[in-house]
């Protein structure tokens, strides 16, 4: 795939003296576009962290291919190219939060890193801080600095493993934010979560992995189609004109219809009133994660 992720056949085995050969992935295919967010969800110890640390070029599969916009994933280009948020980061403590992100974006030889650096703290909301220690910050506070290290250089290709980990809710909506923003200018992204509402809002697609594999995935959102559900009000319609109106039989007082823009969801339901009848809600379709989750693991 073109100006992606490709990933194609990856096998892991960790091998020790004392135990037996362990293959955490057996086989593992995945595609990540550029403009896509895609979610990568599993059980503990399905093989989710080490899959990231191979795409990372941290480990070395025994089998497969991994190539990043045409290239290995390990070609100097790439990596440049590339932002990582681990779900722990390690810091110099002993550094301020600015001075470590001016260091962060030298390295990936930014021009005029202290103005990016003032930026993206300022959009992450931890500016205020940024001439006190690391060793003073908050565990939220932290995360909200990993996130600004992965994004210092603009990447193209972004990994994030439990990028809301130790985050308040309004820090949760932050990142929301900013790995919207990433899609929208044309970031690649693939997101290791266990929160799968958190998921539900921000992925394009989730792949389920489990035992070494990817066992399922499901397409939250389409490019060209929106599939939505309408509630109506029992009693205040006539399922027949419902019908006609939507194209659409209502089953009880659910209709499920598929439109192709926001635009036309309010048409919809506009039409729906001006028919006599009265909309309780209306919510885009998605698939239930949960239930996925519990099939596959």
């Amino acid at each position: 795939m073109s100006g992606g992720v490709r990933i194609r056949g990856v096998r892991k085995t960790y091998k020790t003296f004392a135990r037996p050969a362990n293959e955490v992935l057996r086989g593992v295919d995945l595609d990540v576009a550029r403009g896509e967010v895609v979610g990568l969800i599993g059980p503990n110890g399905a093989g989710k962290t080490t899959l990231m640390s191979c795409l990372l070029g941290f480990l070395f599969p025994q089998a497969g291919e991994i190539t990043i916009d045409g290239k290995a994933n390990d070609d100097l280009t790439i990596r440049a190219r590339t932002g990582f948020v681990p779900e722990r980061m390690n810091f110099d403590r002993r550094s301020t939060g600015r001075a470590f992100l001016r260091y962060m974006a030298r390295l990936a030889k930014v021009s005029d890193a202290s103005v990016r650096v003032d930026d993206l703290m300022t959009r992450l909301g931890i500016i205020d801080a940024a001439n006190r220690a690391l060793s003073q910050y908050s565990r939220g506070m932290l995360q909200r600095t990993a996130l600004c290290q992965a994004l210092v250089h603009e990447p193209d290709f972004l990994f994030l493993d439990e990028p809301t980990s130790g985050l308040d809710p309004n820090g949760v909506m932050l990142v929301r934010e900013v790995i919207t923003e990433q899609r929208a200018r044309g970031a690649a992204v693939l997101l290791n979560s266990h929160q799968l509402a958190e998921v539900e809002k921000v992925c394009d697609r989730v792949v389920f992995l489990s035992k070494g594999v990817i066992a399922e995935s499901e397409t939250l959102r389409h490019t060209t189609a929106i599939p939505i559900v309408i509630t109506l009000l029992p009693g205040s319609f006539d399922p027949a004109a419902i019908e006609t109106t939507l194209g659409a039989a209502p089953q009880g007082n659910v209709v499920n219809v598929t439109v192709a823009s926001d635009d036309e969801i309010a048409s919809m339901v506009r039409a729906i009133i001006e028919s006599g009848a009265g909309v309780i809600d209306v919510r885009r379709r998605t698939a239930d994660l949960e239930q996925i989750f519990r099939r596959t693991t």
